[in-house]
């Protein structure tokens, strides 16, 4: 409605039995529709019927136009409702009566309300529930052109799948995965005890009692002779560099205490330097033996301290050694994950899926690996880079990529996922359709997600400037403006 404009609402038939009493009565038109307060629209309107018929006339209301007829909507346009609906259930009125539209030369057939009442007396049409209380929409703005920008994220999914089985939320923006846990493998912990009513106070209390005490069971031995698993390899690498970490950090406890001592000792020997220094010839004389034991005693203490450094430089040397073999042995052991980080770049403007790169690293994964996928998909004409705040995406190296291809990284606020909501979107339609495939390699996943990105880029997207264009069409549409 516009604010600017006055609403009038319908007449009733006493209004309008006042309106014309009174013209008849004074021949004035302004002063008949001041005294039924109406508009002089109104008045006009209704004259023709009161001149036709009186009083009588103005009893019911009459329609501005003609009688139109209603719901002439040929047979064939009604089937291809009910078959494109029964195709595609999670379609609603609007994407209906665009796909009929669209089949014909994108000239409307159909109406999203008459969709709604086709699918309404067939029984098929189920509409959600309202919303119980407002909500503020926030004012969506996207790109002008393509290239301009790019939303990016970050998704996991398991290494292998079967069809059918839901896919779990995944989140890794902290550097670490939070896994939603399966509902019908509930973790079983000592409070669930407190979950049997049917247990007395005293004996939910002892129960929980013993059941916190209960050691975990025992790992079994390797037999001899039985190879190591790649994750008791990486175990016991994990294990020895925790060690080496410990004993690194003992080792400079020690030494920071020695150093304490030796500087002690050298303030001690400064200031029976300078007391030295005080005496005259004749004490000199006198305490020669006891200041020649003091400095044979502080030579002997050098010489002992510089041996203490000598074998620091050593230990040190060897840390090191053992630092890199560590790390040559991490390089030679095979990267074993559960997961797989698939990253997601969408344009802004035609939602067109630039690409799917695979890591097979899952939450080993690193910025930058996410920099050298970036640098061969990004557009030339790049100028912003819309991203949450994950450890992947606010790390050096990834400024670094900003300021070499020369656009703005947009981090969006915290705990507002919706102002990346274009690449969120895109993650939870990748992984509906990802629900109903099977695959067990990362070769599969990789052929399964260019067979995505070619159908998500060739069907219809409601998102864009003019819904119900794919983000292909909508793309080649712009280029030829």
């Amino acid at each position: 409605m516009n604010p600017k404009r006055t609403y009038f609402p319908p007449t009733t038939p006493q209004q309008r039995k006042l309106l014309f009493e009174t013209w008849q009565a004074t021949g004035s038109v302004v002063a008949a529709c001041d005294t039924a307060h109406v508009g002089r629209g109104t008045f006009y309107r209704w004259k023709a019927r009161f001149d036709a018929t009186g009083y009588p006339g103005l009893e019911q209301y009459a329609a501005k136009g003609p009688a139109k007829g209603y719901g002439q909507i040929s047979a064939a346009i009604k089937q291809k409702v009910l078959e494109l609906h029964a195709a595609h259930n999670d379609w609603g009125k609007q994407r209906l009566a665009d796909e009929i539209a669209k089949g014909n030369n994108w000239e409307a057939q159909v109406s999203p309300n008459t969709v709604r009442r086709i699918l309404t007396d067939a029984g098929a049409w189920h509409p959600k529930p309202p919303r119980t209380a407002k909500t503020l929409r926030p004012v969506v703005r996207t790109a002008d052109k393509p290239g301009q920008a790019v939303n990016v994220d970050l998704c996991f999914v398991p290494a292998s799948h079967e069809a059918k089985l839901k896919l779990p939320a995944v989140s890794g923006s902290s550097g670490h995965l939070v896994i939603e846990r399966p509902t019908e493998e509930a973790p079983q912990y000592p409070g669930r005890i407190f979950e049997n009513t049917a247990l007395g106070y005293e004996d939910a209390m002892r129960a929980f009692v013993a059941a916190s005490a209960e050691p975990k069971p025992p790992v079994p031995p390797q037999a001899d002779g039985e190879p190591v698993s790649p994750k008791a390899e990486i175990k016991q690498f994990r294990q020895e560099e925790a060690q080496l970490r410990t004993d690194r950090r003992d080792l400079r406890q020690r030494r920071n205490q020695e150093d304490g001592a030796w500087q002690t000792l050298r303030q001690q020997h400064q200031t029976e330097t300078k007391a030295e220094r005080a005496l005259s010839q004749p004490e000199r004389r006198q305490l020669r033996p006891s200041l020649q034991a003091a400095a044979d005693r502080w030579k002997a203490l050098r010489q002992q301290r510089r041996q203490t450094l000598d074998q620091r430089r050593q230990a040190d040397d060897q840390w090191r050694q053992q630092r890199l073999d560590l790390r040559a042995r991490l390089t030679q052991l095979p990267i074993i994950t559960a997961w797989i980080a698939i990253l997601v770049i969408t344009d802004n403007c035609t939602r067109q899926c630039l690409g799917l790169p695979l890591f097979v690293a899952g939450s080993h994964v690193t910025a930058e690996m996410i920099v050298e996928a970036l640098r061969v998909l990004l557009p030339e004409d790049l100028r912003f880079l819309i991203s949450d705040r994950g450890i992947h995406f606010t790390a050096q190296v990834f400024q670094q990529l900003a300021r070499d291809e020369n656009f703005l990284h947009v981090v969006i606020a915290r705990h507002r996922p919706q102002s990346n909501g274009i690449a969120e979107r895109f993650v939870r339609t990748l992984k509906e359709w990802l629900a109903a495939r099977t695959w067990t390699t990362d070769q599969e996943l990789l052929e399964l997600l260019e067979q995505f990105r070619l159908e998500f880029n060739d069907r219809p997207h409601q998102g864009i400037a003019i819904p119900g264009l794919s983000p292909n069409e909508f793309a080649n549409r712009l280029g030829r403006m």
